[in-house]
């Protein structure tokens, strides 16, 4: 006669719950003897077998059903299963692909404000080509804003920094589908740019630093076009501020 276990040794063999194991009984999957005296379950070296089988198949990802399906399932009904479930797992691992790089976005967005902070009045090189406008009723660009918030752009001059222009930054290869009107700035191969950066205060109505920063810059610069590329959303000091890596183009 085989050798018999309890589910108690069971469960402590395979570090499963007793009560996944009465589940399974349940639903027909794993069919441990019933001792007719006490009607306790009790499980064989088959049943041992059985039981690393579910396991393996639930570690792919084949729900219990499927699993309970699978023993009366020809060998091309196993490849549309296996097939289907390697389908899924690589939607999940281009979505987990595309948070990753979410999550780098949004760390690469800290390290440029403490760049910013660290050399402040800095030359540098603006890193986009084309900023289009964007308003919140465009539902496409909205998606976009929410794919990568950091594509959120604003258009100044220095002339009239009252006057504001929402926009976000596509790649030079969008702009020619881009109706020319919806077209805020494009980058300009000769034009120089000193990056700061600009810090707006929620609470006090979202009040920016920018007049003083630029103040500055003009004691020994001409200043024409201002590019601001949002960063961050957080706090400092106790007050809530929203982060821009600011480009104030330099024209003489």
């Amino acid at each position: 006669m085989d050798q018999q276990f309890h589910i108690g040794q069971i469960a402590r063999f395979f570090d499963l719950p007793a009560s996944t194991l009465r589940y399974w009984d349940e639903v027909g999957i794993l069919t441990p003897h019933k001792n007719h005296t006490n009607s306790y379950r009790e499980y064989t070296v088959s049943d041992l077998m059985t039981i690393s089988d579910i396991i393996f198949y639930k570690n792919l990802g084949i729900s219990l059903q499927q699993i309970g399906a699978m023993e009366q399932a020809e060998p091309e009904e196993h490849t549309r299963l296996l097939c289907g479930k390697i389908e899924e797992l690589e939607r999940q691992q281009l979505e987990i692909a595309q948070r990753i790089q979410k999550l780098h976005n949004h760390l690469s967005a800290i390290k440029t404000l403490n760049k910013l902070r660290q050399c402040p009045f800095s030359p540098a090189e603006i890193d986009t080509d084309c900023i289009v406008s964007f308003d919140l009723n465009e539902i496409e660009k909205l998606r976009r804003y929410i794919e990568n918030p950091y594509l959120y752009s604003r258009v100044q001059h220095s002339d009239c920094l009252a006057i504001e222009h929402r926009g976000l930054t596509v790649p030079r290869a969008q702009r020619f589908a881009i109706p020319s009107d919806q077209i805020l700035w494009e980058r300009s191969a000769d034009s120089r740019y000193i990056a700061c950066l600009v810090q707006e205060s929620v609470p006090d109505d979202y009040r920016s630093n920018l007049p003083e920063l630029l103040s500055h810059i003009q004691k020994s610069h001409r200043t024409g076009t201002i590019i601001s590329r949002f960063l961050l959303h957080a706090a400092e000091d106790g007050v809530v501020y929203d982060f821009y890596q600011t480009f104030v183009e330099i024209l003489e």
